[in-house]
């Protein structure tokens, strides 16, 4: 019997999950898929903004860790979407623990609708199967380095610039970080 493996989507009635991601750190089309239902929910998302920060670990279990204050509710509150669900026919092993890649379509088996994408994630960390490591559990010196990091993001890919739905995100939960970018674009000038 095979195992399975399951594919977030906002997207409803798919029939297969086709290959339309690059695979990490290549230009190959691959889908991804996890055998860790508590992994896949993550990914049911807000695309434009894409701000996933967890992995599995060696026992399975998810780490999520946040970056800003309240994290996991700002993104996943008020979410649904669908869990596809396949059994792994032709996938591999992918560049990092609990994600698997399939080169060709994948046939769904079936599908589970998520209503509230937070209140599931909850329940998962209830199971064990979640640890979240919150924002406000951090040591100071933790934080500020999840600051520095979203400064270069900011800095590097030009948000400072920019009126997008992620320009927007980074400004209203990293605001240390893009006050620091604007001050220093401002001292160019």
């Amino acid at each position: 019997m095979s195992e399975v493996y399951y594919h977030a989507s906002n997207i409803y009635n798919l029939a297969e999950i086709l290959p339309l991601s690059k695979l990490h750190g290549s230009e190959e089309q691959v889908a991804y898929f996890t055998p860790f239902r508590a992994y896949a929910i993550f990914y049911l998302r807000d695309m434009e903004i894409n701000h996933v920060t967890c992995g599995v670990n060696q026992n399975g279990v998810v780490i999520y860790h946040e970056q800003f204050p309240d994290q996991l509710e700002i993104l996943y509150c008020n979410r649904s979407g669908y869990l596809y669900i396949c059994e792994n026919r032709n996938m591999e092993l992918a560049h990092t623990n609990g994600v698997w890649v399939a080169y060709q379509p994948v046939i769904i088996s079936r599908v589970d609708f998520v209503e509230d994408v937070y209140a599931d994630i909850l329940k998962a960390e209830q199971a064990g199967e979640v640890q979240i490591i919150r924002y406000n559990s951090l040591s100071d010196e933790k934080k500020q380095s999840y600051i520095d990091m979203m400064e270069s993001e900011i800095a590097n890919n030009g948000y400072i610039m920019s009126n997008s739905k992620k320009a927007s995100f980074f400004k209203d939960n990293f605001p240390e970080s893009w006050r620091a970018v604007k001050n220093n674009s401002q001292l160019r000038k």
